[in-house]
């Protein structure tokens, strides 16, 4: 079976000498992990459309009886040059990306998960890092896998807190640094990845 669909590359992995895992999160077929054939040598095609943080079009192979497709073609809407161009992008774009895979399923579409992704990510590509950036991306990605603190009694002011779960981007990136505030959302994400779903975020040393 051949069937398309978008994607965005969540992480790569090597196979064999010369193939690699590819984890593409697609918003009408959910999380897959994909065989990209060949792409580690020189000549290999379909390279660009393996790499980590890339947009694409993908088309699929799924032989019968299988749940592992391999990628037979697509183009590339977008590397994200901007993230790529600078290390604290790169960083928080990874981030978002583990986080993403860490809290989704295989196999499971979540539309609205993907577009907060791509949303995340394009607005990242463009204006760079921020100082609420990284939470309001968790508490959202929480929020759609059905973790969510919006419900939170205690902590920053109203105001804050639905900005951060609904604002959009730009509303974010215009709220004042808060050091006590995100003092607060940093001890939630702790306790809740490190305890009570045992996750870790190894991306999580690297953001601010």
């Amino acid at each position: 079976m051949i069937f398309c669909d978008l994607g965005i590359v969540l992480q790569r992995r090597p196979l064999r000498e010369s193939d690699r895992i590819v984890t593409v999160f697609t918003p009408e077929h959910g999380k897959l992990e994909v065989n990209f054939k060949s792409v580690r040598l020189a000549r290999g095609k379909l390279r660009a459309l393996s790499e980590a943080v890339t947009w694409g079009d993908y088309r699929f192979f799924l032989r019968k009886g299988s749940n592992f497709p391999v990628c037979t073609g697509g183009r590339t809407l977008s590397v994200f040059g901007g993230v790529r161009a600078e290390l604290d992008r790169l960083f928080l774009a990874q981030h978002y990306c583990e986080l993403v895979n860490k809290l989704t399923p295989p196999a499971s579409p979540a539309p609205e998960k993907y577009e907060l992704l791509l949303g995340a990510l394009q607005d990242l590509d463009a204006l760079g890092v921020s100082f609420w950036l990284r939470r309001a991306f968790t508490l959202r990605a929480l929020d759609l896998a059905g973790f969510g603190f919006r419900e939170t009694a205690a902590g920053p002011e109203a105001s804050l807190w639905d900005a951060l779960h609904s604002g959009s981007w730009e509303e974010v990136r215009a709220l004042p640094p808060d050091e006590q505030a995100a003092v607060f959302v940093d001890g939630l994400f702790r306790r809740f990845f490190g305890g009570d779903i045992s996750i870790e975020l190894r991306t999580l040393p690297f953001v601010r």
